[in-house]
C-alpha cells in the first residue's frame, strides 16, 4: 500500500461509521462483506499482509473507541434523562433569536459530578462566552429531533446530548475570561449589521452567509433558490472560503516580499481569525488543516498530495471527536473536497488542456465530478438536490468568490476599505439569476423518499468496486453515469407508484396539526392549529415529495399571520385557492374562498373532505379519518381518529386502537400517544397503514 495514511483513515472512519449507525449483528455483516470483497480485489494488486493488518487494526480500534465512548460517556450522560437536578458551567456558545430568546451551550457538571455540555433555551441572559451559569433546579431531557429538524444528530456531533426544562432560579456570573472571543463575536455582530444595513436584508444576508456561514438572517425563499441553483454551499464556511482567502492574503504578502516563513505564520493567524469569526465549523477546521499541510510542504520542499492531506485532516478530527461522523457539515465537506481534489483530477487527467474550449470542458467535468461526489451525502441531508450545479458553479461561484473577498476586506479593515456597494451589485445579479432559474422544475430533483437514497448508496458501492477492480477511467465514467440514471429512474418510478395511494400526512410541532392530503395530482393543505411553525413543516413535506402544486390551503385560525408565512414558505409552489374563515382578504394576491361556521367541503368521485369547525372528516371509499380537537366534545368515529391539541389533565384517553393523540400522555397499553409527523396510507377497502416520518 503506497499511501498508508489513506488506508489508516479509511479504516478508522469506516469503524466510526459502523459503530455509530450499524448497531446490530445483521448490520455488522455489511462491513464484513465489504472487507471480504476488498481483500479479494486488493490481493490481486500486491497488497501485503502488513497492509491488510494496518487497515484492519485501524478499523477495529476505531470501532472499539466508538463503542467505548458510547457506553461510558454517551449512555452515562443520557441516563440523567427525565431526572431532576442542578447544573453549573460556563457558556461555550449562544445564539439570540426573536422575542428576546436565546439558546446557550453550557459546559459544566450535572449535580456537581458528571461533566457534560447541555443546551439551554431561555430568555436572553446577561452573559457572554466564558461566563458562568448556574441552574439550581431543572429537569434534564435527552435532545430528540423531529421531522422538521434532526436536532439529536445536529447536537450529537458536538457532543451535546441533553437539554434542560422546568428551570428554576438561574444565577449568572460574569468572569470576563474569554475577552478575545467575546470581542471577536461582538465585532462579528457589528459587521453582520453593517452588511444588512448597507446592502439590505437579501443581499446583505447572502454576503453574511458567504463570509461568516450564518444563514439564519437569510429569507427562506432566497435560500431555496440558491440551493436549487446549486450554489448554496457558498454559505457554509469551508475549503472554498478558507482557500480563496488564504491565497488572496498570500498573494498580498508575496507582493511585499515577505519571508515565506513569516507569511506562513501570518496566513495561519488570518485563517484562525476567519475560523473563529465563523464560529469554528468543522468544515473550516478541516480546510485549515489541509491548507497548513499544503503550505508546509512548500516550505520544506516536499510534494503535497491532496488525498493524503485530506486523510490526515479527517483522521485528526475523528480522533478528537468520535461523534463528528454525525455532522452533515463534516461529511459534505469531506465528500466535496474528495470530489474536487481527488476524484475530478483523476477522471480528467487525460483530457487535453490546450485550447479555451478544452479548458472549459475540463472545468465543467471537474464541477460535474464534484457534484457527483457530494450527491449521495446531499440526498441524505437535503430535501432537494440541484442537477445544474456543475454549470452554476462554473459561472456563479467565481462571482461569489469575488464578493466574498470584498466582504472580507471590509471585515478585516473594520469598514475602512469598503467596496460593499460593488459586492451588492454583483449579489443582486446572482440572486436574480437564482430566483429565475430555480422556478424551472428541471433544475432540481426531490430526494425525500428513502428508496432513492438506498439506490444511490448501492450504486456508490458499485462504482467504487468498478474502480478497485478495473482501474479504468472509461469504465468508472460509464458506471457513474449508469448509477445516476438508475437512481433517477428508480426514484421517479417509486414516486409515481406512491402518487396513486391516497395519503394523509399529519405535520406539526408537538400537539399541533396541519394536514396534507395527496392523491394522484391533487394536493390539499388544511391547517387546524394555526401554529406559526406549521408552514415550515408543510413546506418540507411538499418539497421532499416533489409536490409543486397545491389545489387549496385551508386556514382555520390566525389567518393573517399564517397566510404570510405560508406564502413565503411556499413561494415556489403554485397555490390555486385559499380557503379562509371570515370575509376579510388578508392580502391582495391570491384566489380566496370564504367559509362560515357551516364549514366547507371538497368532493370528488373518489373522496370527500369535510370541515365544519368541530371536526375534519376525510372519506376515501370505506376508509374514514377524522381530526378532532381534544377540547371538543366530539367522540371518536368508526374509522381512524386523530386528536390534536393539549390533552386536559382529567380527561381519559380513548384506547380503542383507532385513536391517535398528538399530545403525549401516559396510558396503559396504548402506543399512539405523543405521535406527530406521520402519514396514513388509506385504501378504499378500509385498511390503514401508518408510517412515522423522521
Amino acid at each position: 500500500m503506497k499511501r498508508k495514511m489513506i488506508g489508516i483513515t479509511a479504516g478508522y472512519v469506516s469503524g466510526l461509521f459502523f459503530a455509530s449507525f450499524f448497531t446490530d449483528l445483521w448490520h455488522l455483516l455489511i462491513p464484513v462483506g465489504i472487507f471480504f470483497v476488498f481483500v479479494l480485489t486488493e490481493k490481486q494488486k500486491g497488497f501485503s499482509i502488513n497492509d491488510f493488518a494496518i487497515v484492519s487494526v485501524s478499523f477495529a480500534l476505531s470501532f472499539m473507541s466508538g463503542e467505548i465512548y458510547t457506553h461510558f460517556v454517551y449512555n452515562d450522560i443520557i441516563s440523567y434523562n427525565n431526572t431532576e437536578g442542578n447544573f453549573s458551567g460556563v457558556v461555550e456558545d449562544y445564539n439570540c433569536y426573536d422575542n428576546d430568546k436565546a439558546r446557550y451551550i453550557i459546559k459544566g457538571k450535572i449535580n456537581g459530578v458528571r461533566k457534560a455540555k447541555i443546551s439551554f433555551y431561555s430568555d436572553i441572559l446577561d452573559v457572554g462566552y466564558g461566563d458562568k451559569v448556574s441552574i439550581e433546579n431543572c429537569t434534564f431531557k435527552k435532545i430528540s429531533g423531529d421531522y422538521f429538524f434532526d436536532s439529536e444528530s445536529y447536537y450529537k456531533s458536538d457532543r451535546i446530548f441533553l437539554t434542560v426544562e422546568k428551570v428554576v432560579n438561574v444565577v449568572t456570573e460574569n468572569n470576563n475570561s474569554r475577552k478575545i472571543k467575546n470581542f471577536l463575536m461582538d465585532y462579528r455582530e457589528k459587521i453582520i449589521s453593517d452588511f444588512r444595513i448597507i446592502l439590505g436584508d437579501d443581499c446583505g444576508g447572502f454576503l453574511v452567509g458567504m463570509v461568516f456561514g450564518e444563514k439564519r438572517v437569510l429569507d427562506s425563499s432566497v435560500k431555496t433558490s440558491l440551493y436549487r441553483t446549486g450554489i448554496g454551499h457558498v454559505m457554509a464556511v469551508s475549503g472554498l472560503h478558507i482557500s480563496v482567502m488564504a491565497m488572496f492574503v498570500m498573494m498580498i504578502l508575496n507582493l511585499f516580499g515577505i519571508n515565506k516563513f513569516v507569511s506562513f505564520g501570518l496566513v495561519n493567524i488570518f485563517m484562525l481569525f476567519m475560523v473563529t469569526m465563523a464560529d469554528s465549523p468543522v468544515s473550516a477546521i478541516r480546510a485549515m488543516i489541509m491548507i497548513d499541510i499544503a503550505f508546509s510542504a512548500k516550505l520544506f520542499l516536499r510534494q503535497n498530495d491532496t488525498f493524503n492531506s485530506l486523510a490526515i485532516a479527517v483522521l485528526m478530527i475523528c480522533l478528537e471527536n468520535p461523534y463528528v461522523i454525525y455532522s452533515s457539515g463534516f461529511l459534505l465537506s469531506v465528500s466535496g473536497t474528495f470530489g474536487i481534489g481527488v476524484f475530478a483530477p483523476y477522471m480528467v487527467k487525460n483530457f487535453p488542456d490546450i485550447t479555451s474550449l478544452d479548458k472549459i470542458r475540463r472545468l465543467f467535468l471537474t464541477m460535474l465530478c464534484t457534484s457527483l461526489a457530494v450527491m449521495p451525502v446531499s440526498m441524505i441531508y437535503f430535501d432537494e438536490i440541484s442537477v445544474i450545479s456543475p454549470i452554476s458553479n462554473m459561472i456563479i461561484v467565481p462571482m461569489c468568490s469575488f464578493c466574498m473577498i470584498l466582504g472580507m476586506m471590509y471585515t478585516v479593515t473594520g469598514g475602512f476599505v469598503s467596496l460593499l456597494h460593488s459586492a451588492g451589485g454583483i449579489i443582486k445579479i446572482i440572486l436574480f439569476i437564482a430566483e429565475k432559474v430555480s422556478r424551472f422544475e428541471f433544475t432540481y430533483i426531490s430526494c425525500g423518499n428513502s428508496i432513492a437514497v438506498k439506490i444511490a448508496l448501492i450504486c456508490l458501492v458499485a462504482v467504487v468496486m468498478v474502480k478497485v477492480i478495473t482501474e479504468n477511467r472509461k469504465y468508472i465514467a460509464v458506471a457513474t453515469a449508469l448509477s445516476v440514471c438508475i437512481t433517477a429512474f428508480g426514484s421517479a418510478l417509486y414516486s409515481g407508484m406512491k402518487r396513486d395511494i391516497f395519503t394523509v400526512a399529519v405535520l406539526g410541532r408537538e400537539n399541533n396539526a396541519s394536514v396534507v392530503i395527496s392523491y394522484r395530482s391533487r394536493n390539499y393543505v388544511i391547517d387546524l392549529s394555526g401554529h406559526y411553525k406549521s408552514p415550515q413543516y408543510v413546506g418540507k413535506y411538499l418539497s421532499q415529495n416533489g409536490i409543486d402544486s397545491v389545489d387549496c390551503i385551508m386556514l382555520a385560525s390566525n389567518i393573517h399571520s399564517l397566510y404570510l408565512s405560508y406564502s413565503s414558505e411556499l413561494e415556489f409552489m403554485d397555490v390555486k385557492n385559499w380557503f379562509i374563515t371570515g370575509n376579510i382578504v388578508p392580502y391582495q394576491n391570491g384566489n380566496f374562498i370564504f367559509f362560515d361556521n357551516n364549514g366547507c367541503e371538497i368532493e370528488s368521485s373518489d373522496y370527500r373532505i369535510r370541515y365544519d369547525g368541530e371536526i375534519l372528516k376525510i372519506t376515501f371509499g370505506k376508509s374514514e379519518m377524522c381530526f378532532v380537537s381534544t377540547k371538543s366534545e366530539v367522540s371518536a368515529n368508526n374509522g381512524l381518529t386523530v386528536f390534536y391539541g393539549k390533552i386536559p389533565k382529567d380527561s381519559e384517553m380513548i384506547c380503542d386502537g383507532k385513536s391517535i393523540y398528538l399530545d403525549e400522555k401516559e396510558a396503559v397499553s396504548y402506543q399512539y400517544s405523543g405521535m406527530n409527523n406521520f402519514k396514513t396510507e388509506m385504501s378504499a377497502d378500509g385498511i390503514y397503514k401508518i408510517i412515522e416520518m423522521k
